[in-house]
């Protein structure tokens, strides 16, 4: 349990999800960008756009505008970003943390929500997906991935498979609860 304190200064914001909440994309939309900008820029950068080019930016800034988000914000400041678009479920397209280990326990403890509430799933690999088996999400078998995702995939074992995002290949593992198509 929190204490009071730590009550004051740490606030789960459900954009997109919860209509009050709505008020808030556009006040942290800078900082969204610059987590998300920075969480993807060691893998190529985001949703397979050349990192650090302004063609990434105005993807994220497009995805920011039209996706549901869980934004944990501590003392004015977001420590970790959750995106989700409405495929199949609640599908989980981005996340990202501050960097800090507070960033990524807010992370962790957003994605143990959605686990305990069989309310999420997303394609994952490196941190996300070391996370996501620590809390015990789900994998969902490889050979459902091209029907859940409407995309070639080569499959790689039981559990992973490959598709390309922008112009690389990336490995992937489909985890959490996806709605049956």
């Amino acid at each position: 349990m929190l204490s009071f304190s730590q009550f004051m200064t740490e606030h789960v914001l459900s954009i997109g999800l919860n209509p009050e909440h709505e008020k808030y994309r556009e006040q942290y939309r800078n900082d969204i960008h610059d987590i998300l900008r920075n969480s993807y820029s060691g893998i190529g950068g985001y949703s397979g756009i050349s990192s650090g080019s302004e063609d990434e930016s105005k993807s994220i800034h497009n995805d920011i505008s039209n996706s549901a988000m869980k934004v944990v914000v501590r003392k004015g400041k977001v420590s970790a970003v959750t995106l989700y678009k409405k495929q199949l479920g609640r599908k989980s397209i981005a996340v990202g943390t501050d960097g800090t280990k507070r960033g990524k326990l807010d992370f962790m403890k957003t994605a143990a929500e959605d686990n305990k509430m069989k309310r999420s799933w997303a394609e994952v690999s490196g941190a996300p997906e070391a996370i996501m088996r620590k809390i015990g999400t789900p994998v969902v078998p490889s050979s459902e991935a091209e029907k859940l995702l409407g995309k070639k995939v080569r499959i790689v074992d039981k559990e992973r498979y490959r598709r390309k995002i922008g112009s690389h290949s990336h490995e992937k593992v489909i985890m959490g609860y996806p709605q049956k198509p």
